[in-house]
C-alpha cells in the first residue's frame, strides 16, 4: 500500500506541464458590479477566486488588521466572535495539546471540522486535534471560515466546515520585532523578517518564544465515605460536583508554567509572469512545567496532610482516603514538523493548475500520569502515554473554463496518515523524556485517495448553480499488542470503505446589494486513528478500547440564507441550517473501560444572524446570535442519551464589538456570551459554578494600541474586564492584562 502511495505521489508530481489556452478557455464575461461594492474575495468556499456576495457560503473573513486590533496570542481566539463558531481553549492563552476546541454550527469535536494553512490540513493525524499555536498570528493575511459540509471539495473531516488560514506573501524588506508582558508573569517575543531577493524571490522567517507562569486552574474535589478510622484534619471545603452530588475541596494543583517556541520558514519564487513555486517549514514545541501543589488540610498539630486517611466531621464523620498522586498533573509536552511544497501556473486567461505536497511529522506527542504510589519529593511510578503519528498527503487541481457558461474545478488528492502508541510504566513521572518498561504497543494507518469535480453554472447573470460531488477511498489496518502478562497481539488486516459526497447550491443576486443562497449535501468523517487503533490501559482497572470496525460518520445538510448590504456601510445576514448526523461515532465507558462504536443519529436546527456597520474607514460595530439545537435523536447503545442535547455545544451564542483604527489608536472592545454545555451524555451536569461544571460566561475583552512614531507601536490588553468568575470544567482565570511593543524597520 505505502509503495501505490509514494508512486502516486510521484505522479502528483509530474503533472505541471498541461497544454496550453484552446477556445474554450475563455472565462464569461464579469457581471455588472456597482461602483461602491467592493466585496472581499475569499478562495475557500469554491478552491477558486469569489467574492464573498457570490460564495455558495456564508464566509467568514478575519483579515490580519482584525487579529492585530484584538488580543490574539493563538489564531483560535481570533474566530470566538463569529456567528456559528464555538471555540473553547484553557485560560491565560496557554498552549493545548487537546484542549482547544472550535466547532461550527453544531457539530462537536475538533476532528469534524476541517482546519487548513494554506490548503494543508493542520487537523494532527492521531486525533484530529489542532495545534493553533504552531501558526504565528502575525504571518497571517486572513483566515476563511466556511460553514456547511464541504466533503464534495475537501473529502472527509469537513462535516462542520472548512476553516483556512491564509498566511502572508513576502512583499518587501521588513524586520517586526516584538515584546510583550502581563499577567501570571507571562513573557513573549517576536520576530519576523521578510525580504524580497533578486525581485523574483520571497522570504519571510519567523521566531516566537512565549512563557507564563500559569495559574491555579485545577482544584482538588474529592468524594468522601462515612468513617472516622483517619486523621483528623481542617481546612477543607464542603462543596458538590456538576451532578449536585455532595463533595470536598481539598486542595489544588498549584500553578502550571508553561512554554512554547514556534519558528517558520516560506519561500516564495516567481517562475514566470504567470507561475510560482513556494516552500514552507515550520516548527513548534510546547511543554509545561509541574511545581509544589497546594493542599489546604491540615491536621491538629498544624501541618499539611496530602496523603493517607483523613477524617474530619460533616453533620457526622467522614473519611477520604487521601494520595499525593490526586493533587499531581504529569507533563505533557508536543512537537509538531510541517512542511509544503506548491506550484501554482496559470492556463490560458482564465484557468489555472496546482500542485501540492504536504507533510507533517509529530514525533513528540506524549500524555503522562502519576500513579496512585508517586509522591511529589520523590518522583514515583507514572505511566507514559507515547504517541508519534504523520501525515503525507498531495493535491493536483485544475480550474478552467468548459464552456460559455461553466466553470470547473476539478481535481485528485491522496494521503497516507501513520500513528503508533507505546505505553511506558516509568519510575519518575516528573521524567517525560523516560521510557521506562514497555506495557503495551499499537500502531495504525490509513491511506486514502479522492477525485472531485464541481461545476459553476452561470444560468443568468444573476443567478449561479454550483454542482460538485467527491469520491473518496481509503484503506485501514494495524495491531494492538500486550507486551505485559498476559502478552497478546492482535493484527487487523487491510480493510478498505468509499465515500461519496454530493453537494448542490444556488446563489441569486436579484440586486447588487441582496444575495440569497441555499445549498444541499453531504459529507463524511472517517475516525480517526486514535478511535481505531489507539489502545491505551493508563491504570490496572481502567482501558480505553478503540474499535478497528468503525464506519465514517455521514451529515446531511441543507441550509439557506439572506445577505443584504447598504449603501449606508451596513451588512445583514442570517441563514438557516439543518445537519442530520447518522452513524455517529460514540463512547460509552463503564467503571472500567471507555469503548466507541457506530451507535448514534443527532438533529442539529440553528439559525445565524449578523449585522456590522461600518462608522467610518478605519471603524466598524459588529453584532451577531447563534441558536443551536442540537440534541441525540437515535443511540441504541445508551437510550437514555435520545432527546438530550448533545454535548459540548451551547445552544445560545452571541457577540459584539467595536474595532478599528482611528488616527494613531487602534484597537477593540469585544463582549461573548456562551450558554451552558454539558460535558454528560445524558445532561445530568446541571450544577454551575463548580469544578467540573461548563457554566454559561460572558466577557468582555479590550485592547487599545497607539502608534508612538511611524515604526513603534505600544498596546494594552484586558482579557475578562468585568472580572467574571466561571469554570468551563476546570477554573477560568480573572482579570489579566498583556503589554506589548512592536517595531517596524
Amino acid at each position: 500500500m505505502k509503495k501505490l502511495f509514494l508512486s502516486f505521489i510521484a505522479s502528483v508530481l509530474l503533472c505541471f506541464a498541461l497544454p496550453g489556452e484552446t477556445a474554450a478557455q475563455q472565462k464569461p464575461a464579469a457581471k455588472p458590479k456597482d461602483a461602491q461594492q467592493l466585496e472581499e474575495v475569499v478562495v475557500t468556499a469554491t478552491k477558486t477566486e469569489k467574492e464573498t456576495a457570490d460564495a455558495p457560503a456564508t464566509v467568514s473573513v478575519v483579515t490580519s488588521k482584525d487579529i492585530e486590533s484584538m488580543n490574539v496570542q493563538s489564531l483560535d481566539e481570533a474566530l470566538t466572535f463569529l456567528p456559528g463558531v464555538y471555540a473553547t481553549r484553557r485560560g491565560g492563552h496557554e498552549p493545548s495539546v487537546m484542549g482547544t476546541n472550535v466547532l461550527l454550527r453544531g457539530i462537536p469535536d475538533y476532528s469534524r471540522t476541517l482546519v487548513l494553512v494554506d490548503g494543508q490540513t493542520l487537523n494532527d493525524p492521531y486525533i484530529g486535534a489542532v495545534t493553533w499555536e504552531s501558526v504565528p498570528p502575525e504571518t497571517v493575511e486572513r483566515i476563511e471560515v466556511v460553514p456547511g459540509p464541504f466533503s464534495s471539495l475537501y473529502g472527509g473531516s469537513a462535516m462542520g466546515g472548512v476553516i483556512n488560514i491564509i498566511t502572508k506573501m513576502p512583499a518587501k524588506r521588513e524586520f517586526l520585532p516584538k515584546l510583550g508582558y502581563g499577567s501570571f508573569d507571562t513573557k513573549s517575543l517576536g520576530l519576523l523578517y521578510q525580504d524580497r531577493i533578486l525581485g523574483r524571490t520571497g522570504v519571510i522567517l519567523g521566531y516566537g518564544y512565549k512563557e507564563s507562569d500559569g495559574y491555579i486552574s485545577d482544584e482538588v474535589v474529592l468524594k468522601a465515605g462515612a468513617g472516622s478510622t483517619g486523621t483528623r484534619v481542617s481546612g477543607w471545603e464542603r462543596t458538590t460536583d456538576s451532578f449536585g452530588n455532595t463533595a470536598y475541596k481539598v486542595g489544588d494543583t498549584g500553578r502550571r508554567g508553561w512554554n512554547s517556541h514556534t519558528a517558520s520558514a516560506k519561500l516564495v519564487t516567481e517562475l514566470s509572469a504567470d507561475s510560482r513555486f513556494s516552500f514552507t517549514a515550520s516548527y513548534f514545541s510546547y511543554d509545561k512545567e509541574w511545581e509544589r501543589f497546594n493542599t489546604y488540610l491540615k491536621n491538629a498539630a498544624g501541618a499539611a496532610v496530602s496523603s493517607g486517611s483523613v477524617t474530619f466531621s460533616d453533620g457526622g464523620d467522614k473519611t477520604i482516603a487521601l494520595s499525593e498522586s490526586n493533587f499531581l498533573q504529569g507533563p505533557n509536552p508536543k512537537v509538531m514538523y510541517r512542511y509544503s511544497l506548491g506550484y501554482d501556473t496559470k492556463i490560458g486567461k482564465a484557468g489555472s493548475l496546482k500542485a501540492q505536497l504536504g507533510y507533517i511529522n509529530i514525533p513528540i506527542y506524549d500524555y503522562i500520569i502519576p500513579l496512585s504510589g508517586a509522591t511529589y519529593e520523590k518522583g514515583g511510578q507514572g505511566s507514559r502515554l507515547h504517541r508519534p503519528n504523520s501525515e503525507l498527503s498531495g493535491l493536483v487541481q485544475a480550474s478552467l473554463p468548459a464552456a460559455e457558461k461553466h466553470f470547473v474545478v476539478a481535481g485528485v488528492t491522496a494521503g497516507q496518515r501513520e500513528i503508533e502508541t507505546f505505553q511506558y510504566r516509568i519510575n519518575d513521572w516528573r521524567n517525560a523524556d523516560e521510557t521506562g518498561t514497555t506495557e503495551n504497543r499499537t500502531a495504525g494507518e490509513d491511506t486514502s485517495y479522492g477525485v472531485f469535480v464541481q461545476d459553476e453554472i452561470y444560468l443568468t447573470d444573476r443567478l449561479t448553480a454550483y454542482l460538485g460531488a467527491r469520491y473518496d477511498w481509503w484503506t485501514t489496518e494495524g495491531y494492538i499488542e500486550q507486551v505485559k502478562s498476559p502478552a497478546y497481539r492482535n493484527e487487523y488486516s487491510a480493510r478498505s470503505q468509499s465515500h461519496v459526497s454530493p453537494k448542490a447550491s444556488l446563489v441569486y443576486r436579484p440586486r447588487e446589494s441582496t444575495t440569497l443562497r441555499t445549498s444541499f449535501g453531504q459529507a463524511f468523517h472517517p475516525p480517526v486513528l486514535r478511535d481505531t487503533f489507539g489502545w491505551w490501559m493508563p491504570t490496572a482497572d481502567l482501558v480505553y478500547q478503540p474499535n478497528p470496525d468503525l464506519k465514517p460518520e455521514v451529515v446531511t445538510s441543507w441550509d439557506a440564507g439572506v445577505e443584504q448590504r447598504f449603501a449606508t456601510g451596513t451588512l445583514v445576514r442570517a441563514t438557516y441550517y439543518e445537519n442530520r448526523l447518522k452513524d455517529l461515532i460514540y463512547r460509552t465507558q463503564t467503571a472500567t473501560t471507555q469503548s466507541i462504536a457506530n451507535a448514534g443519529k443527532a438533529l442539529v436546527k440553528g439559525v445565524e444572524l449578523e449585522v456590522r456597520q461600518k462608522i467610518n474607514k478605519g471603524l466598524s460595530v459588529f453584532a451577531n446570535t447563534t441558536y443551536n439545537n442540537a440534541k441525540i435523536t437515535d443511540n441504541p447503545a445508551k437510550p437514555s442519551t435520545e432527546g438530550k442535547r448533545m454535548t459540548r455545544t451551547p445552544q445560545n451564542m452571541f457577540g459584539v464589538g467595536l474595532q478599528g483604527a482611528e488616527g494613531p489608536w487602534s484597537g477593540a472592545l469585544t463582549g461573548q456570551y456562551v450558554g451552558k454545555t454539558y460535558a454528560n451524555d445524558e445532561n445530568l451536569d446541571t450544577v454551575n459554578g463548580v469544578y467540573g461544571s461548563y457554566d454559561p460566561f460572558f466577557v468582555m475583552n479590550a485592547k487599545l494600541a497607539y502608534k508612538v512614531k511611524e515604526w513603534v507601536t505600544a498596546s494594552l490588553s484586558i482579557d475578562n474586564l468585568l472580572d467574571r468568575d466561571y469554570y468551563q470544567s476546570s477554573k477560568a482565570p480573572g482579570r489579566s492584562y498583556f503589554g506589548e511593543v512592536s517595531l517596524r524597520f
